[in-house]
Parts: C-alpha cells; sequence; structure tokens
C-alpha cells in the first residue's frame, strides 16, 4: 500500500523591496497545524512593509488551506504591512483563489513584476493594503 506523504513547506525570502512567503507542498486539513505554526512564525518574523506569499508551489489547497491564508492575512494588515498572492503559472490555484473570491483583499498576482511595477511600490517601504490593492485594481479594468 502506498502511503500518502503529508507536507507542508514555508520558505522565507527577503528581498530589497519585500519580503517573500514561499508556500510548497500541501495547504490543507492534513497540514494544518504544522502550517498553522509555520505561519504564525512567519508572521513574527516579517521584517519588510510588502508581503508577498507565493502559493505557486502547493500541490492542494483546500478550505482549511484557504481560512489559513485569509487568517494570515489579517495578521499581516493588523501589522501595518500589504500583502499580495503570486501564482505563477498555476492556473488550477489562481482559480481556486478566485472562486473563494480572494481577489476581493488582496491582489493576487502572476509574478513580482507585475506586482512591482504598480505606481504605490515605488516606494515599497510605505505602502499601505488599501493603495496597494487599489492600484491593482485600477490594472485590471
Amino acid at each position: 500500500m502506498k502511503q500518502h506523504r503529508l507536507s507542508f513547506e514555508l520558505e522565507m525570502v527577503t528581498e530589497s523591496a519585500y519580503e517573500c512567503i514561499k508556500l510548497t507542498g500541501r495547504l490543507a486539513y492534513d497540514t494544518q497545524l504544522a502550517a498553522e505554526q509555520k505561519l504564525a512564525m512567519a508572521a513574527v518574523a516579517v521584517k519588510r512593509r510588502l508581503v508577498l506569499i507565493d502559493v505557486s508551489g502547493l500541490q492542494f489547497l483546500d478550505s482549511t488551506g484557504l481560512a489559513l491564508l485569509v487568517r494570515f492575512f489579517k495578521q499581516v494588515v493588523s501589522a501595518s504591512r500589504a500583502m499580495a498572492m503570486i501564482v505563477r503559472d498555476n492556473a488550477v490555484l489562481e482559480k481556486i483563489l478566485l472562486i473563494a473570491k480572494l481577489d476581493r483583499l488582496l491582489p493576487i498576482v502572476a509574478d513580482e513584476q507585475q506586482l512591482l511595477s504598480l505606481p504605490p511600490l515605488r516606494l515599497p517601504d510605505s505602502v499601505g493594503q488599501e493603495e496597494l490593492y487599489s492600484a491593482w485594481r485600477q490594472c485590471q479594468l
């Protein structure tokens, strides 16, 4: 019998303008405890004003994982930071995020450059969530 390996990994990468938190594996009910702990530690460790969550490496995302992402978003915003999600070429994951209407909370972009080209990010250390979201929505129209 083949065993299914349950895993969730988180890697933080600090860039000059932002911090990127790369998620890989499964963000689901069966990895909830590990994911919750790792996301809580990441929320405390973030030093930059702009936080990018790269979810393109997730192989599976369920409603529990979506709830964890929303909770993390709330922690980031309550700490006066701005957040966006990167999906790269993971069309399935992007569709899940759009069905869950997460695009009503934060920008969902293909890559960092798409986000960093927005006018408010000329000074990323002073950008707020509302300003970032508004600029992103304007580009969507």
